[in-house]
């Protein structure tokens, strides 16, 4: 057995360092150049090798919890026969969190690691950032009137060929690939949750639609709000850059301007690469749109978004923030005693991972911002509301009782070019360095600690998938306009709205947007 000198340690850092991407909020760095590795172990246990020495130098619970082995990580990773044994042995080692009972019982239910160019580590989902792949589309059974419940689509993604195509959130599937189903279930629905009555022929059409989505050419059919139809033949499987802004828009109530902003992720903003400065330009675009209308309040939707880029989070936190937040504390790093020593400060500056101040990158001075959440909230997006609700007053209002909790962050190791490997390195907390704490009209003491969600203060108002996006009759938009713009007006459009049930149904999600995390990158 090979014994690796404790010398190396400051090597495997560097190592380390050249090849960093981070997430929930995420970063990016080159591609790493690994240091020659003792020839007598095999590519699988050097993998394993590596899982286990970047866990202990990076991940947020190495301290005290996981056993020092950088000198000879085989005494440690040769009990385990896969890189994710490995990593699922480490990952027991962080503090117990009951809450997380199907994730293990612990609080790290978020590293992980994939594999790279088809090699198998047994591995769980990959991050996808910047470009997805597919058509774009998340799907919902929704039933109106507690009978029947239908396929709607209820998320197109920007950019993808759904978008271009012009497919729309609120569209009801009638066809597939040309097929005669009938997508009508019967149901019932003796809470807001309904049951099918046939289970077989519901699993059946799921199928059908799932298989649709996974398929390399698809011709869809849909029925409008007009009840006219809507076909679009053989489009393209295919990988596209997203648009993350989904949506922008200024609504007016007796001169009472409020914006609204629909964001699906956090993506590279830049003045460098092409996507980055597309980004760029479109988030500037909406934000001066906002200015010019001197908006007071801004909606920003977040129901679908599941993390990104922690730079991206950060530079529109600063837009929100405008006047109010100039040259005050952002956000704080927490780590582990590695990374804040000066061993990792050269990791550190590359990372930028350290404290950030608002800039007053706009003109804008709000009164009030709300956030539209869901259960698929998460990570930077989760960041974005608990970075600005010490500074701005801030009103969330929820689908369902919480946000998805995840305050940590990743950076990016490639491991021997056949791993991608995400240990949670960081967390992000507000400038009174607690998790999610709320000041206004709280006492401090009421804290969001979201590890378990954000805490709303409107609760269970519901997804209404059958009113397309950025319309003020959707219950969750007209909730937020009737307290930005107390008009009768939109009083009345809520009041109208109040009484009708939200009506899901189980197990009636499909290709919904995974959680990302918040990824770091090495600044360019």
């Amino acid at each position: 057995m090979n014994i690796v000198p404790l010398k190396q340690v400051g090597r495997w850092a560097a190592i380390a360092l050249i090849g960093l991407t981070v997430l929930s909020c995420k970063k990016d760095h080159p591609k790493p150049e690994p240091e020659p590795e003792p020839t007598d172990r095999t590519e699988g246990q050097l993998i394993k090798d590596d899982i286990y020495k970047y866990y202990k130098l990076y991940s947020l619970w190495a301290d005290g919890s996981v056993p020092d082995y950088l000198n000879n990580p085989a005494q440690f990773t040769d009990q385990f026969n896969s890189a994710t044994a490995v990593l699922d042995a480490l990952k027991k080692m962080s503090p117990a969190h009951a809450a997380y009972a199907k994730w293990g019982g612990v609080l790290d239910r978020f590293s992980f690691v994939d594999g790279i160019n088809g090699y198998d580590v047994s591995g769980q989902a990959s991050t996808k950032m910047d470009n997805s792949d597919g058509y774009g589309i998340s799907v919902q059974w929704f039933s109106i009137d507690g009978k029947t419940a239908k396929p709607y689509i209820s998320f197109v993604e920007g950019g993808s060929p759904a978008q271009i195509a012009g497919f729309k959130r609120a569209d009801i599937i009638t066809s597939v690939n040309n097929d005669k189903e009938n997508y009508s279930v019967e149901v019932n629905c003796p809470t807001s949750t309904c049951e099918v009555k046939d289970a077989a022929a519901y699993s059946r059409l799921r199928n059908n639609i799932n298989t649709a989505l996974d398929a390399a050419n698809l011709t869809l059919q849909v029925q409008r709000a007009n009840n006219q139809v809507f076909k679009k033949e053989n489009l393209a499987y295919t990988s596209y850059p997203i648009n993350p802004i989904y949506k922008d828009t200024v609504y007016t109530y007796s001169g009472n301007n409020v914006g609204y902003l629909a964001l699906s992720s956090f993506e590279e903003i830049d003045n460098v690469t092409g996507g980055g400065k597309t980004n760029k330009a479109t988030t500037d675009a909406a934000f001066n749109k906002f200015q010019n209308m001197q908006i007071k309040s801004l909606i920003v939707d977040l129901r679908y978004n599941g993390g990104g880029y922690v730079d991206a989070a950060v530079y529109i936190a600063d837009k929100i923030g405008g006047t109010k937040t100039k040259g005050k504390l952002m956000l704080t790093y927490e780590m582990n005693k590695y990374m804040q020593s000066d061993a990792a400060k050269g990791l550190r500056e590359q990372l930028n991972m350290n404290d950030t101040y608002f800039e007053g990158l706009s003109t804008l001075n709000l009164n009030k911002v709300y956030f539209l959440v869901s259960e698929e909230t998460a990570s930077a997006a989760e960041m974005l509301i608990n970075v600005l609700t010490p500074h701005l007053s801030v009103e969330i209002i929820a689908t369902e009782t919480r946000t998805y909790g995840k305050p940590v962050g990743f950076f990016e190791q490639k491991i021997q070019n056949k791993a991608s490997y995400w240990p949670a390195s960081f967390i992000l907390k507000n400038s009174r360095g607690n998790l999610g704490e709320k000041y206004n009209n709280r006492t401090e003491a009421n804290l969001r600690d979201y590890w378990d969600g954000l805490v709303p203060d409107e609760v269970n108002i519901g997804d209404d998938v059958s009113v397309d996006v950025g319309n003020p009759q959707e219950k969750m938009l007209a909730t937020a306009l009737a307290d930005a713009a107390p008009t009768s007006k939109a009083r009345a459009a809520l009041r109208s709205l109040s009484t009708r049930s939200i009506r899901t149904v189980e197990q009636g999600k499909i290709h919904t947007r995974p959680e990302r995390g918040m990824i770091k990158r090495i600044n360019r």
